[in-house]
Parts: C-alpha cells; sequence; structure tokens
C-alpha cells in the first residue's frame, strides 16, 4: 500500500495529481448544472423553500466578490481567477503531496473554475443556496471554502509536502 503522507513517489504524485484534475472536473460540472438548473427553476419564482424555515432555494446575482464585496469589480475578480486557476493547474503536480493536499486543491481550483466561468458569460455569478443568516451561495462557493479549510487542516497536521521545484522527474 502506498503512503501518500509526502511521499514524492512518482506514481503515486501521479495519482493525486490525477485526483486532484478529476474532482475539480467533477465539482466544476456539478456547480455549473446545479447554476442551470437554479435558473430555470428559481428565475421566474425567486424562492422555493426547500427545509422550512432553515433552508430555500433562492435566485441571486453576484457581480461581486465573496459577501457580494466589490460589487463592481467584475474584471478584477476575473483577472483574480485566471491567475488563481492558472497557478493551481500549473502547480497541482507539486502541491498533490497527499490525499487531503489533492482534495484541497481540487476544492479550490473546480470552486474558481464555476465562478470564473460565470463571470465570463454571465458579467456575474448565480448563486442559490439559502440559509436565511448567511449570504447565498453555490457548489462553486462551498468547493472553495472546503478547499481552504483542508488547506488549513493539512498545513496543521503536516500534511502539506509540496513537491521542490526541479524534482518532478525523478
Amino acid at each position: 500500500m502506498a503512503d501518500t503522507r509526502g511521499v514524492s513517489r512518482p506514481d503515486t504524485r501521479a495519482r493525486l495529481t490525477l485526483l486532484v484534475y478529476l474532482t475539480a472536473a467533477t465539482l466544476l460540472v456539478v456547480d455549473q448544472a446545479t447554476k442551470l438548473i437554479a435558473a430555470e427553476l428559481l428565475r421566474p419564482v425567486h424562492s422555493i423553500p426547500l427545509l422550512g424555515p432553515w433552508v430555500s432555494l433562492t435566485w441571486a446575482t453576484n457581480t461581486g466578490g465573496a459577501f457580494g464585496l466589490m460589487p463592481s469589480a467584475t474584471a478584477g475578480l476575473v483577472v483574480a481567477a485566471i491567475i488563481v486557476v492558472g497557478a493551481l493547474v500549473l502547480l497541482a503536480h507539486r502541491l498533490a503531496g497527499s490525499r487531503i493536499m489533492a482534495v484541497a486543491v481540487a476544492c479550490l481550483l473546480g470552486g474558481a473554475l464555476g465562478n470564473m466561468i460565470d463571470r465570463v458569460r454571465l458579467g456575474h455569478v448565480i448563486d442559490f443556496i439559502d440559509l436565511h443568516f448567511w449570504p447565498i451561495f453555490n457548489i462553486a462557493d462551498i468547493g472553495i471554502t472546503v478547499g481552504a479549510g483542508l488547506l488549513v487542516i493539512a498545513t496543521i497536521a503536516g500534511a502539506f509536502h509540496p513537491e521542490p521545484a526541479g524534482q518532478e522527474d525523478e
């Protein structure tokens, strides 16, 4: 059984990198599909209660960043997303030194891509998950939040083992 806690074996690193890309792609597909469904179902009615007074599916758009901050910065947010996505794609094989890091990078990558696609295609992000005590959000936002949380946990737990530059082919 392969030890994936900071190994630099090429086959293990390659499997973890594949995990990054497959997980990110799955998150991206789920995010975009749920946004299309939300647009079809929620735009005409605005909101549908899902779990009593606690959770609703509510149509919302956001031209800004997290929590609606910087509402007129769509172009800047697209540029920032391109930089983040590019860095994650280029460095995924080096960052994915453990399963937790691979999933963290995948969640960040899939989430950033999902919201970036909305901003480029629509000029805003589609949000639809409404907890009534928090700003309305989407699946990509969940991915980004989970990815950031896993990154913190991996770092605290000592599972962050990036491969040093120049060692990819060894």
